[in-house]
């Protein structure tokens, strides 16, 4: 029995967004998380593809995509100032859409896929958090 792999070329950006979004959403929910359906959240700074529920906080996640046939590496999870102030715009704008939320958080999550049946993955928990309770 042969198995077929799909080389770089044949890897569409979103065919390669959705698997990495679904690789994303099965390991969350193995960790506990409520994932929640639908397709995430959207304003104007930013999309986070999955909205899910850890606990009594609310996780938005943004998730990094990328496709390197044959590859070891490990993801990247590069946040810098830019994305930390878009992170926390969309965390603030979620909270003023839903009032029901107390707490909030947006996680990162990378995944490289390196071949049919192949990807590694890496989750930054809490690249922005608030919470309107007191410590």
């Amino acid at each position: 029995m042969t198995e077929k792999t799909e080389s770089a070329a044949a890897v569409t950006e979103e065919s390669l967004v959705a698997t990495c979004e679904g690789i994303a959403r099965d390991y969350l929910a193995h960790r506990g998380y409520e994932v929640r359906t639908g397709d995430g959240w959207s304003c104007d700074c930013e999309d986070a593809p999955i909205v899910a529920t850890d606990g009594d906080e609310t996780v938005l996640i943004a998730v990094i995509s990328a496709y390197e046939e044959g590859s070891a590496r490990m993801p990247e999870l590069n946040v810098g100032a830019a994305e930390f102030v878009i992170m926390r715009r969309a965390c603030l704008l979620y909270l003023a859409d839903h009032d029901d939320v107390d707490a909030i958080r947006h996680d990162v999550i990378s995944i490289v896929v390196a071949g049919e049946r192949q990807a590694r993955l890496r989750h930054l928990i809490g690249a922005w958090h608030w919470a309107d309770r007191e410590e």
